[in-house]
C-alpha cells in the first residue's frame, strides 16, 4: 500500500474493464478505535457484494471478484494506516492507497472507478503530501 501518485491516478481514470468497485473508508491510526477498522472494512465489502448482485452479478461471482479485497484483511494490513483508505478493484486488478485525508465511507460499483473523493487532494497543502 502506498500514497497515490499522479501516474497511478491516471491509471485509475483510464480503467475500463467491466465492473469497477471503489471503496472508501476513514481509518483510525491509534487508540482503541483502530479495532473498528476491520469491522468497517468487512461491512463495506458486504455492501460491495450487494451492489455487484444488484448489477446482475451472481453471488458466487461477486465473492470471487471481491476475494483479493477480502484477502487484504490481515493484521499487518491495518498497521501504518493514514487518515483514510481507498480501494479500487476491477476484474484482475487491485489498487489500494493510504490517504492523508478523511473520506466518507462509500462503496460505488460502476463502469469506471469513482475517484471524486480524491479530488480535494488535488489542491492546497494536502496535494503536496498526497501526490508524489
Amino acid at each position: 500500500m502506498s500514497l497515490l501518485s499522479i501516474d497511478e491516478l491516471k491509471t485509475l481514470i483510464n480503467q475500463h474493464q467491466g465492473l469497477c468497485v471503489s471503496i472508501y473508508m476513514p481509518t483510525y491510526q491509534a487508540g482503541t478505535e483502530i479495532q473498528q477498522n476491520p469491522i468497517r472494512f468487512k461491512n463495506l465489502i458486504k455492501q460491495a457484494g450487494n451492489q455487484l448482485e444488484e448489477q446482475g452479478v451472481r453471488h458466487t461471482d461477486a465473492l470471487a471478484l471481491l476475494q483479493p479485497v477480502i484477502d487484504l484483511d490481515k493484521e499487518d494490513f491495518w498497521q501504518h494506516q493514514n487518515e483514510g483508505l481507498a480501494i479500487f478493484l476491477a476484474d484482475g486488478e487491485l489498487y489500494y492507497y493510504r490517504l492523508p485525508l478523511q473520506v466518507d465511507e462509500r462503496v460505488v460499483v460502476g463502469d469506471r472507478f469513482h475517484i471524486k473523493p480524491l479530488l480535494p487532494a488535488m489542491t492546497g497543502t494536502v496535494r503536496s503530501t498526497f501526490l508524489l
